[in-house]
């Protein structure tokens, strides 16, 4: 049964009866009217037992009629965050709406309302540790966390100290102050730019995965070779990157007129010169050639040598270099990296969702961290057609019924006894294949068919679908209603892939299209082997057997898929 979500009254109640019981004790008149209303009262409350109901978005608690640890402010940290004490039972409200963002960032919908009804089977231990984590994501400034306990290595406090040194050289060069810069290294930059779709030929910069795969891996080329990184979306593909991302350890903005201004026609000078890289859409042994053109010995410091360095680029290549270099493994893991985590540390520490977005990541995160949960992500990738022409979706559950299987599998090999409740968080770019999905909880004859059993529940964000680059699109599928998004639509466009590809990288398990997005999701996760690659529908027989551990695909087949790795 699910909980009672009760309203909150305001605990100052009580004080003003005993204000007046006080005033009764000196008037005579009114001193049985006092009594007759405290006892009134008591038949109502226990005089242990304050009881408080959840208002708009707050978690109510039952707790002893002193003032509580409850009532005391929320700290929040980027770090070592701790729950703060309460003492009694923790109430959610009746829906989960996030507050509006202080910042005037993005601010997500609420997130589904399944989640409820999940945490509604969960232990009380479980309900009660969900509801105080909402409050802590509700508050001013939910916690960051990030290489709490070195798992991520060591080398970020020396490079954000280069990346500051770097910048400061960058001033000098806009002062001409050369004499001072002859006296230390020389100051290298290296920039992932993402320009406008070009009008002619398909060069745009692609979508989320096509531009995280080039902007993490171009990073990777700045930490190993002692450049200053910085990342740029023009402002109309679809808008600037600074409103998607926060930036938690380095400033990476990049200011494009005084970069042009120094490094465009630069005078003779050995410190001004710059060089254009372009990696889109190259194939692996093109990426081969780009990277390792001297094979297994080659020093990344040699490959761009120029002081300003442009990467257009949709490719990674960092898995590859532990498998292709003789050098840079045990640089590498010196530095706490390894081809498991490397990729989700250098993201993470380079990119914040804005406060919208992460506590809506964070409502949906702390569900699928609760010990009595069994998670497994599907994405299943339709096409951009579903996305641009909505209209013409006739998607059904049967279409892609086989992704369900691999879950069913992953389900009875792994699920453990203490795993009460089983969620199949879906992301798919087709809202009607969603719907369709989603409907599947409120039948539990094709519940039953589908899910395997009655546990196990349908998830989603129910954000909106949308392509990062519909100009892009349009070149080669025929838009036959054609919509001109708002700023605020792109704005909740991106952010609902971002926010849904990290959650698809906080389940236990991953079933997810072979194309680029499921696969960020994989390295994101930062676990290898927890991810099982679908075919098309059309080869849908080609279908692993997903109860089998052989099954799951490897990070390093991964980075030879798509967009590489």
């Amino acid at each position: 049964m699910a909980p009672d979500y009760q309203r909150l009254g305001r605990g100052g109640d009580f004080t003003g009866m005993a204000l007046k019981y006080q005033c009764a004790k000196a008037l005579t008149v009114l001193s049985m009217a006092a009594i007759v209303i405290l006892a009134f009262s008591s038949m109502f409350y226990t005089g242990h037992t304050d009881i408080q109901y959840a208002e708009d978005n707050d978690v109510a608690y039952s707790v002893p009629d002193h003032k509580s640890d409850a009532d005391k402010p929320v700290e929040a940290g980027t770090g070592d965050y701790e729950m703060p004490a309460t003492q009694g039972k923790c109430t959610l409200p009746s829906s989960l709406a996030l507050p509006k963002s202080e910042d005037g960032s993005y601010t997500p919908t609420s997130p589904h309302y399944t989640i409820l009804d999940i945490l509604s089977a969960v232990p009380e231990d479980d309900y009660d540790q969900y509801c105080q984590g909402w409050r802590v994501l509700n508050s001013a400034n939910p916690p960051y966390k990030y290489n709490l306990n070195g798992e991520c290595g060591n080398w970020q406090n020396s490079y954000i100290a280069l990346h500051k040194k770097r910048l400061e050289q960058l001033e000098a060069l806009q002062t001409h102050s050369y004499d001072m810069l002859r006296e230390q290294d020389k100051p290298q930059y290296i920039v992932y730019k993402c320009i406008q779709v070009a009008t002619n030929g398909n060069r745009g910069c692609g979508g989320l995965a096509d531009r995280m795969s080039g902007m993490i891996s171009t990073f990777f080329h700045a930490l190993m070779t002692d450049k200053a990184y910085f990342a740029y979306w023009d402002g109309e593909n679809p808008f600037s990157l600074d409103i998607l991302f926060e930036k938690p350890h380095i400033n990476w903005h990049y200011d494009m007129d005084t970069m042009e201004e120094l490094f465009t026609n630069p005078p003779d000078d050995a410190y001004l010169t710059n060089e254009h890289v372009d990696l889109l859409n190259a194939k692996w042994a093109t990426m081969e050639t780009k990277i390792f053109p001297e094979g297994r010995t080659q020093n990344l410091s040699d490959l761009w040598p120029s002081s300003l360095v442009e990467v257009r680029s949709n490719r990674g290549y960092i898995i590859h270099t532990f498998e292709s270099s003789d050098i840079y493994p045990d640089i590498l893991h010196k530095m706490g990296l390894t081809p498991e985590n490397a990729f989700g540390c250098l993201t993470d520490f380079l990119f914040k969702p804005t406060i919208g977005s992460r506590r809506f990541i964070d409502a949906y995160k702390n569900l699928l961290e609760l010990d009595s949960i069994f998670s497994v992500g599907i994405q299943i990738r339709t096409g951009d057609n579903q996305i641009v022409n909505p209209q013409d979706d006739e998607l059904t559950v049967d279409s892609y019924s086989y992704f369900l299987t691999c879950a069913n599998q992953l389900t009875e090999a792994y699920r453990k006894p203490h795993h009460k409740r089983v969620i199949y968080f879906l992301i798919t770019d087709s809202s009607k294949l969603r719907d369709e999905m989603m409907a599947l909880n409120d039948d539990p004859a094709m519940q039953l068919k589908y899910l395997g059993n009655e546990d196990a529940t349908i998830l989603t964000t129910g954000l909106p679908i949308e392509h990062l680059e519909p100009n892009q699109v349009a070149k080669y599928i025929n838009i036959t209603e054609p919509h001109i998004e708002t700023e605020e639509e792109k704005v909740a466009g991106i952010n609902s892939a971002v926010i849904e590809n990290w959650l698809l990288a906080s389940t236990t398990y991953r079933v997810i299209s072979p194309q680029g997005y499921g696969k960020l999701a994989a390295f994101h996760s930062n676990v290898d082997r927890a991810t099982y690659s679908m075919p098309r529908p059309d080869r849908k027989d080609k279908a692993p057997n997903c109860g089998n551990p052989h099954a799951a695909i490897s990070f390093a087949d991964l980075s030879r898929l798509w967009s590489l790795g």
